[in-house]
């Protein structure tokens, strides 16, 4: 029993589904299934009635009158239209109510009222050829009067346009699908279902169910679509945004025209298909879209291109073109370019572009390319390219590559891979490899250098030239650690770093002998110059501040040069010897008064007093061990 009632449960859930959905399927969307035959309007009438639930209602009407009709699964409204498309009869949907009304008619009514003589009506619906379900959003339009409409949930369209021609052409359009045009000859009115199909087989027009046209078709679509968008829309307003993009996607073709205005789309004199038309000119009061512009466009807040754009584009706030730019570009705010920028692109914040750029890019706060630049950047903070750039980076803070060839100048950091050229920052350059020069007010730091460094740091695994600055340290270059003594047996401890033609020098050391201690610190250059196999002359400049324990710290300075020959047994010990010249400045006067100098040479070349200042010059000697 329980399995009956489990049956009987399931379908009537079932009935009541497809009852449900077929009550909330308007009326004029309804299927109509008439036998082919002969009847008279009056039985007609009921059949419908019992199919649709609709109540025909009339006066004037002849129902006795006899017609020959089919029609298989048609709906409602095509269904109507075949019944009063002859005579003076029209008809209106009010509630479930179907109103047939038989007086002349001065004004054309929506759906099917008889156009006026200066009015084309055509409506209908776009079907699958190859199972005759809905087409949605398929784009129908006219390509010389700009008149568009799309398809709705349905496959339904409804156009009303200018008479222009005896014979018009309608063009339908569907993404994955072949386009068609239809050739409309009726003066008045005209209902259409047509077919697409989405192979390259010919297409099927049923027209008012009585003429069968077999139509060729006019081009094949793009495989990717440029925008693809599913958002639901809701408001009236903002559906035509809907259908404009709509458009975009479905209509292959190019329309052109020589002069646009606009006002914010689709309120332009290019309606909804303005993004499916290419402009000579384009002025835009607030808004403005296009398939592109050939001359010049102009715009007081946003221009939207989905094509290549040439000469001149100016946008109060941003350019957005999807294709090519080429002359020059200026946006207030921004300007995005989807593929190649060729000319002068200027953005008061961010020039935005996929492709590659040539020439000069300038804006107020950075640009971003992806692709090659070959130009002149300028970015008020930043620039920042993904891959190479030939020309000159300079920005405010930032500059970033990928290859760089030419130079980077920023007020802070300049960052590339591969870079051939000069890197000019306030602070800090980096690179993975440069061929040229780094210059910076704190840091170089490189893998590979194919020139010379200046900076207050310099970090690099190998380099060519010199690394001059304050520290430079470089993986494969000079590093000794020496232990020295001279002729006032100050040993030191200092470490040497950069290469052998430059190198720099800490230093720290001790005189230990009766009473206190003297102490010194240091920082001074060497170079090495190679004489002969393990041979080198040493060139030694280094300044060391003096104090003793329990001292008050005062100035005293030996600056010291030492010119020696060093002799390297191996690769990680050498030893140095040669003389040294001396000399020492103190804040004191008298030589008696200084107990510093009581600890180190009496013997000196020169002696004399400068203000507060008292100078003491001799020749000395030093000895050292190096090693690593």
């Amino acid at each position: 029993m329980q399995p009956m009632i489990r049956f009987l449960s399931i379908v009537s859930l079932c009935c009541f589904a497809v009852f449900q959905s077929n009550a909330q399927t308007p009326y004029l969307e309804k299927d109509v299934i008439i036998r082919s035959g002969t009847y008279a309007y009056e039985e007609l009438f009921k059949l419908i009635s019992n199919q649709t639930g609709v109540v025909f209602s009339y006066t004037g009407f002849d129902d006795k009158q006899r017609i020959s009709v089919k029609f298989d699964r048609q709906p409602l409204r095509i269904v109507l239209n075949t019944l009063f498309n002859n005579g003076n009869c029209t008809w209106k949907l009010k509630g479930k109510y179907v109103i047939v009304n038989c007086k002349s008619v001065t004004k054309p009514k929506p759906d099917n009222a008889v156009a006026s003589k200066s009015t084309i009506i055509v409506n209908g619906y776009i079907l699958n050829a190859e199972d005759s379900t809905e087409i949605v959003e398929s784009s129908v339009y006219l390509r010389q009067p700009k008149q568009s409409a799309i398809t709705n949930e349905y496959g339904y369209f409804n156009m009303s346009f200018p008479k222009t021609a005896d014979v018009l052409s309608i063009s339908v359009a569907k993404e994955d699908f072949k386009d068609t045009t239809v050739m409309i000859v009726s003066k008045q009115q005209n209902t259409l279902v047509i077919y697409l199909q989405p192979k390259s087989a010919p297409i099927s027009v049923l027209m008012n169910d009585s003429i069968r046209v077999t139509l060729s078709i006019d081009s094949v679509k793009p495989a990717e679509p440029l925008i693809k968008d599913t958002t639901p829309v809701i408001s009236p307003f903002w559906k035509r945004f809907g259908e404009r993009r709509a458009n975009l996607r479905n209509i292959s073709d190019t329309l052109f025209t020589n002069v646009s205005f606009s006002l914010f789309p689709p309120i332009s004199t290019n309606r909804l298909l303005s993004v499916n038309t290419v402009n000579k000119f384009s002025f835009n009061l607030l808004v403005g879209s296009s398939k592109g512009i050939d001359v010049f466009e102009l715009g007081g807040l946003v221009n939207f291109d989905y094509g290549n754009v040439k000469y001149v584009q100016i946008g109060g706030l941003a350019n957005l073109v999807s294709g090519t730019s080429t002359g020059v570009q200026v946006g207030g705010l921004i300007n995005t370019v989807g593929k190649e920028v060729n000319g002068v692109q200027v953005a008061g914040l961010i020039n935005l572009d996929r492709g590659k750029v040539k020439y000069v890019q300038v804006a107020g706060i950075a640009n971003l390319v992806k692709d090659t630049v070959t130009a002149v950047q300028i970015g008020g903070i930043a620039n920042l390219n993904h891959s190479y750039t030939k020309g000159v980076q300079v920005s405010g803070i930032y500059n970033h590559s990928k290859n760089v060839f030419g130079g980077q100048i920023a007020g802070i950091a300049n960052v590339g891979d591969t870079v051939s050229g000069a890197q000019i920052s306030g602070l800090v350059n980096s690179a993975r490899v440069i061929h040229g020069f780094q210059l910076s007010g704190l840091l170089n730091r490189a893998g590979k250098v194919k020139g010379s460094q200046l900076g207050f740091l310099n970090v690099t695994d190998s380099i060519t030239g010199i690394p001059v600055g304050f520290l430079s340290f470089v993986k494969t270059g000079y590093h000794k650690v020496e232990l020295a003594s001279d002729e006032n047996l100050l040993t030191t401890l200092s470490f040497r770093t950069g290469v052998d033609a430059f190198h720099n020098i800490l230093l720290g050391g001790v005189q230990i002998s009766g009473g206190r201690s003297l102490w010194t610190f240091g920082y001074g250059v060497g170079s090495a110059i190679r004489l002969g196999k393990k041979w080198y002359l040493d060139l030694d400049l280094t300044a060391q501040q003096l104090y003793l324990n329990n001292t008050p710290f005062s100035y005293n300075l030996l600056t010291k040069t030492f010119i020696g020959i060093e002799y390297r047994f191996g690769k990680n010990f050498s030893i140095a010897a040669g003389p040294t010249l001396n000399w020492y400045s103190s804040e004191t006067t008298d030589p008696e008064m200084d107990p510093i100098w009581s600890k180190i040479s009496q013997k000196t070349l020169e002696n004399s007093v400068a203000g507060n200042y008292s100078n003491r010059l001799w020749i000395g000697a030093k000895l050292a061990l190096r090693f690593f």
